[in-house]
């Protein structure tokens, strides 16, 4: 039977192909005729092409698809054409790539031969793609040859891409979404995700690698590692579960152990399943509390906020401003701000707005108005915000803070840097910016200005004795009688302890200094009531004038400190104008301060000894030690030149002292060496008399050098134990129970009262040397020193009268009753030895 109608049994009748004839048994028909009928209806109404080749490769079977797909040209194709003859025809058009086409058919043809079964898609050049399917063909168990099928799957293909397309697209949208996404199916399983999905979750990728991937699994792997809290993980996972079975729609916030917060939104699928939604809103809520934050700092800060637009419009104030300004929010809104802040005159409000716009942010220190009409000090600072599109200007925010507090503070630091605290004067901070602003104009206008330097007299030793609030009390009384007598124009200032400086601007000649100054002390001759005491001051100053006495402020100063010195100098309570001598004094004032700092330790100072004797002149009853200094370069320096130095700079304190200890020490040595006894007078200084120690010093003179105390005499001024009588009782009371002799030295130059006179526990009152020189010639002189013996004698003290050089000054003496001589007439200051030699032989004569 030839191959072709065995294929009958393959080809069952299609339902679509309908005859007349009721439809024969074709596996039972022997009839070859209505065999091949029914082979050709159903071969023709299959929608493929159809072809069979014998075991001969020779095509037996086809319908018109074969011819339509292969594009055949119908006669070429013939029952018993060969395989090969066929496929040169598309070999030719090239359907089997480049190259010789002889070969191209062999290649094939061996591959047909091969009988094998095959399928394929293979697209034309037309552009239509067809499957091509082949399969052996076996007729009662024999090879009989091939049959393949070509259907068209163009239209499929088109549709596949597309759906390929559209998955694609709709994968890169997923991937794309910034949320996490994850679709599982009606069960469980996770049918589609993005990357997202496994990063927000910090899912590893081997957990999703093998699908099916089960929801359960993923939450699992999450309560393992303590996702959702603690708790035991399988309990947490059936938990989840249950909720999962009856799928809802869900969204809710979740804060992972990493601190990040996810939004999570669920909705199920109609089909079963569910999509979820994964956002992480981490910034967003740090964003909102950020903005929850501002907004407690907007309502709640003590600064003035003010919001405007680029134009300075405000646009809102927070309640800071409306309590610093008194405003309401209603109020502002729409105005321009500087309406409320005053730029001053420094500078425009067009230049303040284009500044502010160009470095976007000002700052400084402008006054705000008040409702009330007052205003007040802020310090503001304003900031420009830009648009973030365009680049430009969008916003301005003025802070303002209330610096009221801060700005009195300041004016209180200014006042307490610039004035005393004690007198309340400007201090010396003060005094010169005063002088570097009256200097210019004095300068330009061709003023004369005077400078009046003032030091209080005896105001240490008040300060020292009676206590510093008892000072403290007299510089504010002194004070305010400078401020009282001078104009309001003038300036007065304190610089420290008891030194004042008065400034008169313009005056027309140097009398206006002088008659100002005369009111200055006028005004301190008057007592001062202090704590109880009346105090008694009057004040030295010294006056330089500008331009004359220096070019500038410091000059100027020093020149009129210069001027005072010398007015002290010059007996106190009086003014001096600066002359250019005085700096030449004042050099070698210093000169002698900076070497006289060295003379103790460097052994330049000696003792020399004044012998004392009876107004008879029958014998000595004692010596003064008296100090002199032997300087290696100057020679003999003049104790005139030096002691007062010594008394302003305190190194008086430390010459006594040596003097005291050396004097004791060289009286001890005399007597050792066979002297008969007579005592030693060493000079006090008010500054030691002052030292609570002293009592305690003359007493450490005595122990270490042995003397007796009754042979120590001690001579003190009337001046110093006036500065302090009571404590001057208190002390002279000390060193009298310690047996020490007391005179009063140079009485009758100070000042003293007889009431406390009688109550110094005192041996000696020595005449001075000034009453003593004239006393031949002048009366007044004569009649005090006279007086002074009587006085002394009805007080039952003996008198020692010093600086006498001639035979009538002793004689005058002697006969109005004086007790001792001391001068040039009997001996000169004598040195340790010559007086030793020259009180050795006056005691043989005795």
């Amino acid at each position: 039977m030839p191959v072709w109608l065995g294929l009958s049994s393959f080809f069952p009748p299609p339902a679509a192909f309908q005859l007349d004839i009721p439809t024969p048994d074709l596996h039972n028909d022997t009839d070859p005729g209505r065999r091949y009928v029914y082979l050709q209806a159903v071969l023709s109404s299959m929608p493929q092409g159809i072809s069979v080749f014998d075991e001969s490769l020779r095509l037996r079977v086809w319908n018109q698809g074969f011819l339509d797909v292969l594009n055949l040209p119908p006669e070429v194709v013939y029952d018993g054409v060969h395989f090969s003859e066929l496929i040169r025809i598309p070999a030719e058009r090239g359907e089997y790539g480049p190259g010789d086409v002889d070969e191209h058919i062999r290649r094939v043809t061996a591959l047909a031969l091969k009988f094998e079964a095959h399928r394929f898609e293979r697209t034309r050049p037309n552009g239509r793609t067809h499957l091509v399917h082949g399969e052996p063909l076996f007729i009662q168990g024999e090879m009989a040859g091939f049959i393949s099928t070509y259907t068209d799957i163009t239209e499929r293909k088109l549709a596949e891409t597309e759906l390929m397309h559209q998955h694609d697209l709709l994968q890169t949208v997923i991937e794309n979404i910034p949320s996490a996404i994850s679709l599982f199916d009606k069960n469980q399983e996770l049918a589609l995700y993005n990357q997202n999905f496994l990063s927000m979750l910090d899912l590893p990728p081997s957990l999703v690698a093998q699908p099916p991937v089960k929801l359960e699994s993923i939450i699992r792997f999450n309560a393992q590692r303590g996702e959702y809290g603690p708790g035991d993980p399988e309990a947490i996972v059936s938990g989840v579960m249950r909720k999962v079975a009856v799928p809802q729609a869900h969204q809710f916030e979740r804060t992972r152990p990493n601190g990040n917060t996810l939004e999570v939104r669920g909705i199920p699928l109609a089909e079963g399943g569910f999509v979820t939604v994964y956002s992480d809103i981490t910034e967003r809520r740090a964003s909102a509390e950020r903005e929850r934050l501002a907004e407690k700092v907007f309502t709640h800060t003590p600064t003035g906020i003010i919001f405007t637009d680029d134009a300075h419009r405000i646009l809102s104030i927070n309640p800071a401003t409306t309590q610093m300004t008194g405003y309401e929010p209603f109020e502002l809104l729409g105005h321009l701000v500087f309406g409320i802040i005053n730029l001053g005159s420094e500078q425009s409000l067009d230049s303040f707005c284009e500044n502010a716009r160009r470095r976007g942010s000002w700052n400084g220190e402008l006054e705000v108005a008040r409702k009330n009409g007052e205003a007040f000090p802020a310090g503001i600072r304003v900031s420009r915000v830009d648009d973030p599109y365009s680049g430009m200007p969008a916003h301005y925010i003025w802070i303002l803070a209330d610096i009221t507090e801060r700005k009195q503070a300041e004016e209180r630091m200014r006042h307490i840097a610039q004035h005393d605290a004690l007198t309340g004067l400007p201090n010396r901070l003060s005094l010169l910016m005063r002088l570097a602003q009256l200097l210019p104009d004095a300068r330009r206008h061709q003023w004369t200005l005077a400078v009046m330097f003032l030091d209080l007299d005896r105001f240490k030793i008040i300060n020292d004795t009676l206590g510093h609030q008892v000072g403290d009390e007299m510089l504010r009384e002194v004070a305010c009688r400078l401020s009282s007598v001078v104009r309001e124009t003038d300036f007065v200032a304190r610089l420290g302890g008891d030194e004042f400086v008065v400034i008169l601007p313009d005056i027309t000649t140097p009398s206006d200094a002088a008659i100002v100054a005369n009111k200055i002390i006028a005004a301190l001759a008057r007592p001062i009531e202090a704590e109880g005491h009346e105090l008694h001051t009057s004040p030295s100053i010294g006056i330089s004038l500008f331009p004359n006495d220096g070019p500038d402020g410091d000059t100027i100063l020093k020149n009129a400190d210069t001027a005072m010195y010398h007015a002290k100098a010059a007996g106190r309570n009086n003014y001096q104008f600066f002359a250019e001598e005085m700096n030449r004094v004042t050099a070698d004032r210093l000169n002698i301060e900076r070497k006289l700092r060295h003379a103790i330790a460097r052994n330049e100072l000696a003792l020399c000894f004044q012998p004392q004797f009876r107004a008879d002149g029958s014998r000595p009853t004692g010596v003064e030690a008296l100090v002199r200094w032997h300087h290696p370069t100057d020679g003999m320096i003049s104790p005139n030149r030096f002691i007062p130095v010594a008394e302003e700079t305190g190194i008086i304190v430390e010459i006594g002292e040596w003097v005291l200890v050396n004097a004791c020490r060289e009286m001890k040595r005399w007597l050792d060496a066979g002297l008969p006894p007579i005592r030693v007078a060493v000079n006090v200084s008010a500054r030691q008399l002052r030292r609570r120690d002293f009592c305690e010093t003359v007493a450490g003179a005595l122990a270490e050098s042995g003397l007796p105390s009754e042979l120590l005499e001690l001579e003190i001024t009337e001046s110093s134990v006036m500065e302090n009588p009571e404590e001057a009782i208190r002390i002279l009371e000390r060193l009298g129970r310690m047996g020490v002799s007391l005179a009063i030295d140079d009485f009758g130059t100070g000042y003293s009262s007889l009431a406390y006179l009688k109550l110094f526990p005192i041996d000696h009152l020595k005449i001075d040397r000034s009453f003593v020189a004239d006393i031949e010639h002048d009366l007044n002189d004569r009649a005090i020193a006279f007086g002074t013996i009587a006085l002394a004698h009805s007080l039952g003290l003996n008198v020692i009268a010093e600086g006498v050089e001639t035979e009538d000054q002793l004689e005058l003496l002697r006969s109005n009753g004086c007790d001792e001589i001391q001068g040039f007439l009997l001996s000169k200051p004598l040195n340790s030895a010559a007086a030793f030699a020259f009180l050795h032989a006056h005691g043989r004569t005795e």
